[in-house]
């Protein structure tokens, strides 16, 4: 990659990798936060305190107004009393050596992903966090003291637009809780849902203590098996896939990649949950790439790897190295969405 610094500004370039550094901290700021507002009922206050932001600083206001004010609101939890989940699929508490389902909580002004982020023009992230002023009940899995699944208000937005998308025969890659399979074959235009799951125990779960309390079983077929493997055979039975295997962006992000890789050229209508996250995060790489371009590096800084984040970011030094931008316009273009899914 080359970059004609005789033609663009290089204040220009350094905006937006500083943008991408805020996007890094303010994510992990908020995400901490959230945590923090467990035993700490969120106010205005608090956040400042809490990432140590002086609003008379120009650099803490521009963080603060730009990621942090917008990013936090409060969520009205009557907008979830319809959802079809929540009304029909109460199932009792179990748990066993490794698993245990069980309902949580969001606590009054505990803080809460509840969407995925937003994303404007200059690739400023904003995290979507919300709190509720009463408890919200929700569906949980916890393995090992962690929350491996839940139908939380996250789980629900993140999934709204690809369930109103799902006609026909779905196909879905990753159980859970099997909040997208019921709610999928809930809808009339869906005439069955198969789900790919690898892990046994979940299986099991979902069909002795969830499946029992939906209405359309005969609509849903349960395969164990690797998405992976699955997904290399023929898919053209199905009109839709849905692929949720991963737990966070950070690490569906090198999933998503070999999907992409393993799904080229089949004609199946294909969504991916929370991908404007991922491809933010395959973003932050190729920045990762132009900041190393105005620092000098060459082939031989991309010949070895030491985790699956260096493995992108070579792929993407290579893929782009014998580009030239000549203005900021021809930057910014590559880093679009649209742009990043050519280079996948």
């Amino acid at each position: 990659m080359r970059i004609d610094l005789s033609k663009i500004n290089k204040k220009d370039i350094e905006q937006l990798l500083l943008e991408k550094e805020m996007n890094i901290a303010s994510a992990q700021g908020l995400f901490d936060y959230c945590f923090y507002t467990r035993d700490n009922p969120c106010n205005n206050n608090d956040v400042l305190d809490y990432l140590e932001l002086n609003l008379s600083n120009k650099e803490d206001k521009y963080f603060y107004d730009s990621r942090i004010k917008p990013a936090i609101k409060q969520i009205n939890a009557d907008t979830y009393n319809d959802n079809y989940y929540r009304i029909h699929i109460k199932p009792k508490e179990y748990k066993d050596k490794n698993y245990q389902l069980t309902y949580l909580k969001m606590n009054p002004y505990q803080c809460f992903p509840y969407d995925d982020i937003l994303i404007d023009d200059n690739f400023i992230e904003v995290s979507q966090i919300g709190y509720f002023n009463e408890n919200f009940p929700y569906l949980a899995v916890i393995k090992d003291d962690v929350v491996w699944m839940s139908t939380d208000p996250n789980e629900i937005n993140t999934m709204d637009s690809s369930i109103k998308k799902a006609k026909g025969n779905v196909l879905a890659f990753g159980l859970g809780l099997g909040y997208f399979l019921i709610m999928s074959a809930s809808k009339e235009e869906v005439s069955s849902v198969t789900i790919v799951e690898k892990d046994p125990e979940i299986i099991k779960i979902f069909k002795k203590h969830i499946l029992p309390l939906f209405e359309y079983k005969e609509k849903i077929t349960i395969i164990e098996d690797d998405a992976f493997k699955f997904a290399k055979g023929d898919l053209n039975k199905y009109n839709y896939l849905f692929i949720d295997i991963w737990h966070n962006p950070e690490d569906g992000l090198p999933m998503y990649l070999k999907f992409k890789k393993i799904l080229k050229g089949k004609n199946i209508v294909t969504d991916y949950w929370l991908e404007k996250s991922i491809l933010a995060m395959y973003r932050r790489c190729l920045l990762t790439v132009i900041e190393e371009s105005l620092m000098g590096y060459t082939d031989k800084n991309y010949k070895t790897v030491e985790n699956e984040y260096d493995t992108i970011i070579n792929d993407l030094y290579f893929k782009t190295k014998d580009r030239t931008f000549s203005s900021l316009k021809e930057i910014k273009e590559i880093l679009q969405d649209n742009a990043l899914l050519k280079l996948i």
